[in-house]
């Protein structure tokens, strides 16, 4: 490859680049003049259509070299496309050369992102977004959510990215320390496409870079071929009436372009180390990307694996506009902030979809940390699915996803759910549990992990999804008088009753219908009129978990109810602790987590049921009875009641 072109300018702010780079028309900076007065908004750079460029917009323009041998193959495809109903994933790699290439628009997912728990404070965030490296690019930072991100303990550890850029500039180093102002935490490692003399190597050069390459989760490429309207854009692998070539076509013209060895070692690498490449978009204003980021079109099996990246401007809140548009990479294009970033405390502020393309991998590494256990296509379908809508409504051709927004990508998406350790999922809400052994569950401080629409765990508290319910103590009272026990010796009884101690529902549940035998002893003592009476029961209770419940064994249950009264003529007053639980415990399988291999995590928790005494005070006359009972850990109740029987 020859030297064609070579462009080194460092600029101090956007706006001298802004006037600079399309000559006197202030206004072509605004994407909208520029392309109602293409005449007026020349930029002489781009017309080189053969070379290659740094995508470093307002710091770094250009750095091309000539590319040889370069031809497209323009033929007649077979048939027309056909639709793609989801999401691209790496199941289209079995494609025939020889058909018609499938990149419909397809329909963004959009899921309802919801938050279980409000997991950070205002004012964290706050310290965050005042520390210095937040300040320097605060209003960058601040769009994509990042200070969220860092509040959660997410900053890339154990992610290892590769920056296949120019580090005989400074370029590449601005990409690096962009990153590793996201990913601080992360192994980043450079590789330089440049050589001593600031040239471009070439493709096959660039290839073998590559192979030496192994184990590499991100691998960032803030540089592109130059392209315009006419040549080397994405659309260039369609036919020059726009018509869809074959994929053996398509794929081709990316070869002549580039180089076998350099498209198969990404497809390698893609694939084999389930590697995703970020690539920046191009810096001509087009409404197309440069035509690497056609890749995954044209070669279906990387789709997942590859992210092309735009920028977006947080002066203007549109895309910026030396910014190539997604066009028909919107399927896999995101946007990120690119201009005016300050890379390290030098005071140099930088813009190009080339410094756009490191935000992106930066977010990347913050979710390999979170969730090590997501494959490349789900991160990047993470990602998209998470992003801010930005332009028209859904993906669109100028932003595709929307604006990255770290902070969503790093909470629960969609809706929340239990998985049991019987692979039954059930959905997590706050449930409604009543009864002593409601209390004990509550009062455990047992930590658990919840499941969003992408399998990643999140933690919460069992307690925060209880609700504890009254059980009524009035209806107790209107069966107490059934005969449901009978004298052995003395003052002493047997008996049945039905079990009140648990009662739950969905993921926290046991078989209904259980009964609690007692053993109880009655006495009274008569003055006058007056009698006064004790009724004391010792009970065992045989609880059974449900099968599609966190609770795995109930152990038998022994509780107490005491209580101790008076009558006189049509009046009563009695004091009673009803089923006081003294012994038991129930074991649950609770998920805490995923390992690094994605398996779900189950501990067994044990749970002292053992209880505090509920106070009951009533008041009788005749039929009519009023109560008080005292409850430890939800409201207390106070009921009115008449009771009467009826023979037939």
């Amino acid at each position: 490859m020859n030297l064609l072109n070579r462009i080194f300018t460092i600029s101090l702010s956007v706006a001298f680049f802004a006037t600079s780079a399309f000559g006197e028309d202030e206004n072509c900076r605004y994407s909208k003049y520029r392309r109602l007065h293409p005449e007026r908004c020349e930029d002489s750079y781009i017309q080189k259509n053969t070379a290659l460029a740094l995508l470093g917009g307002a710091a770094l323009v250009g750095l091309g070299i000539a590319m040889a041998n370069q031809t497209s193959s323009d033929s007649t495809p077979s048939s027309k496309i056909t639709n793609q109903s989801s999401f691209p994933r790496s199941s289209y790699a079995n494609y025939e050369l020889n058909s018609t290439i499938q990149n419909n628009q397809i329909e963004a997912n959009y899921s309802n992102y919801q938050n279980v728990s409000d997991d950070i404070d205002f004012q964290t965030i706050d310290l965050i977004k005042h520390s210095d490296k937040f300040m320097r690019n605060y209003a960058q930072f601040d769009t994509i959510n990042y200070a969220w991100a860092v509040a959660r303990g997410f900053s890339g550890k154990n992610a290892t990215i590769a920056v296949v850029d120019d580090f005989n500039s400074y370029h590449g180093n601005a990409v690096y320390n962009i990153l590793n102002n996201i990913s601080s935490d992360a192994n980043i490692n450079k590789y330089s496409v440049t050589n001593g003399a600031n040239q471009f190597v070439s493709y096959n050069e660039i290839a073998n870079t590559y192979s030496k390459i192994n184990n590499v989760d991100i691998y960032n490429n803030s540089w592109q071929i130059i392209a315009t309207e006419q040549n080397n854009a994405a659309t260039s692998i369609y036919n020059t009436d726009q018509t869809l070539k074959t994929y053996a076509q398509a794929q081709q013209y990316i070869y002549n372009e580039t180089s076998v060895n350099f498209v198969n070692q990404i497809i390698e690498h893609a694939i084999r180390d389930d590697s995703i490449f970020v690539w920046a978009a191009g810096n001509e204003s087009l409404s197309e990307s440069g035509v690497i980021s056609a890749m995954p079109i044209a070669f279906p099996e990387i789709q997942g694996h590859f992210i092309n990246v735009v920028s977006f401007d947080t002066a203007t809140n549109e895309i910026a506009w030396y910014s190539n548009q997604c066009g028909i990479t919107q399927n896999y294009c995101i946007s990120a902030p690119g201009s005016a970033i300050q890379p390290d405390d030098s005071g140099i502020r930088v813009s190009g979809t080339s410094f756009a393309a490191p935000i992106v991998s930066g977010a990347i590494a913050t979710i390999k940390e979170a969730f090590p256990y997501m494959n490349a296509t789900e991160i990047t379908e993470l990602l998209f699915v998470t992003a801010k809508d930005l332009g028209e409504p859904g993906i669109d051709s100028v932003y595709g996803w929307g604006l990255l927004d770290m902070e969503k990508a790093t909470k629960p998406v969609g809706k929340a759910k239990i998985i049991l350790s019987n692979n039954t999922i059930r959905p997590l809400h706050k449930i409604n549990i009543s009864g002593n052994v409601a209390s004990a569950i509550k009062n455990a401080g047992i930590k658990m992990a919840f499941f969003d629409d992408f399998g990643r765990a999140f933690n919460t508290k069992l307690s925060d999804n209880i609700h504890i319910i009254n059980h009524g103590r009035a209806f107790d009272k209107l069966r107490e008088d059934e005969n449901n026990s009978f004298p052995i010796f003395n003052k002493f009884e047997l008996g049945i009753q039905k079990n009140t101690l648990f009662e739950g529902e969905d993921f926290v549940s046991n078989k209904s219908n259980s009964l609690m035998n007692f053993v109880g002893y009655k006495n009274q003592i008569n003055f006058d009129n007056v009698e006064f009476y004790q009724n004391i029961r010792l009970e065992m209770s045989y609880l059974t978990p449900d099968e599609n419940s966190i609770i795995s064994d109930i152990s038998s249950i022994y509780s107490t109810t005491l209580k101790f009264g008076l009558k006189w003529n049509d009046f009563g007053f009695e004091m009673a602790i009803p089923n006081q639980i003294i012994h038991g415990n129930m074991s649950m399988n609770i998920p805490t987590g995923r390992d690094t291999d994605g398996k779900i995590i189950y501990t067994k928790q044990t749970i002292d049921l053992t209880t505090k005494p509920i106070q009951e005070f009533t008041l009788k006359f005749k039929n009519l009875y009023m109560g008080f009972v005292n409850n430890h850990d939800t409201k207390d109740e106070f009921y009115i009641m008449t009771k009467t029987k009826f023979a037939f």
